[in-house]
């Protein structure tokens, strides 16, 4: 089963050889700065999904991110030579009262911003924002129902997925009257409790105006929040989510795209580790809403992986990027206690394009 139809799109992991002097700087152990960083404005949820990879982050206390440092953020990114910041982290950003300032900060800085949001705050302030500032928005969705939306997502308000379903609506209304470049994207975490619904997910996308359909099988491994429940298993279903898939791409036009991302799991849609170790940190930084740099954004929350503080100066990063101490705590990293590897593939170029030159690099 494909991916996509046309592999020159966002979701495409090759994308990440435009970055080949920062990818040469790992391979050589001479970290450049990142081309992109992760922003927590908050690590307050108003969600309980039942496989958030950010559950020991917020577990403990809970942080916001004052609007004062949040624009100190977006003025040490510029400062960096950051290019971009995706806006997400262990909680819900839209419950920081100070994002809007924050991005329309990034956006005067020559800041990319992209937004991963459950929608179900969203304002019409917010609304104007993203169509103005962001290079993409996307709504985490992961149902075509609200029965199943509400069962995934662990909460009660029956009138949440009309109502993000509407703001989605609007933001892609208000990006069209505003002609802007903003991409929006209905994303949908395969799990057995959604399976069913993928297709139907798809035409709904679509109806709303949404550009990107962004499908990929949920992370559960080495989780703390499924420890204890029962391991998840597609093969049984395997046979109607590729019909649902087949079908879903059919819907396809030049306004909407559909992509089933796979390559980053194993064929059984466990995850995948392809690579003899961790090479890939240093391409993004991670600025936690608990005041912490960490060294891995899929590893929120591990106390022994953080590399320093930002706040109260975010400055601090650069005393220990690329230090001896930033090289051993990536070496320290066991792959077989890692989640779902959102760099997987970006770790196994490294190792196999840049490290062994198993491409031939010089050669056409």
């Amino acid at each position: 089963m494909k991916e996509w139809n046309n592999p020159y799109n966002p979701f495409n992991s090759f994308k990440v050889l435009m970055w080949r002097e920062q990818m040469e700087g790992i391979a050589k152990q001479e970290f450049l700065p990142p081309v992109t960083v992760d922003t927590d404005p908050t690590n307050k949820c108003n969600y309980d999904c039942e496989w958030c990879n950010a559950y020991d982050y917020m577990a403990g206390s809970k942080h916001t991110l004052s609007e004062e440092h949040l624009l100190k953020l977006a003025d040490f990114y510029k400062e960096w030579g950051v290019h971009s910041t995706c806006v997400a982290g262990g909680g819900e950003p839209l419950l920081n009262p100070g994002l809007n300032s924050f991005l329309w900060r990034l956006h005067k800085n020559s800041i990319e911003p992209g937004i991963i949001t459950n929608g179900s705050v969203m304002t019409d302030e917010h609304v104007d924002t993203f169509a103005r500032t962001c290079r993409w928005v996307g709504f985490s969705m992961d149902a075509a129902s609200s029965e199943v939306y509400n069962k995934v997502k662990g909460i009660k308000e029956k009138n949440f997925f009309n109502r993000i379903i509407e703001n989605i609506r609007k933001l892609t209304k208000k990006i069209g009257d505003s002609e802007t470049n903003c991409d929006v994207a209905y994303k949908y975490l395969l799990h057995p409790h959604n399976a069913s619904e993928i297709y139907d997910a798809a035409k709904l996308a679509k109806s709303l105006g949404v550009k990107d359909f962004h499908l990929r099988p949920v992370g559960w491994d080495n989780l703390t929040i499924t420890r204890d429940k029962d391991p998840i298993s597609f093969e049984k279903m395997m046979d109607d989510i590729n019909k649902q898939i087949e079908a879903a791409m059919e819907l396809e036009d030049e306004n909407f795209h559909f992509y089933g991302v796979r390559h980053k799991f194993n064929p059984n849609m466990k995850r995948k580790i392809n690579f003899s170790r961790c090479w890939a940190p240093p391409l993004l930084a991670t600025f936690g809403a608990d005041g912490n740099c960490h060294l891995c954004f899929d590893m929120r929350g591990r106390k022994d992986l953080i590399l320093c503080r930002h706040v109260p100066d975010p400055r601090e990063i650069l005393k220990v990027w690329g230090s001896q101490f930033h090289k051993d705590l990536i070496a320290s990293i066991d792959t077989k206690t890692c989640p779902r590897c959102t760099f997987g593939p970006y770790n196994e170029m490294i190792e196999q394009v840049f490290i062994k030159d198993g491409m031939c690099r010089y050669f056409p």
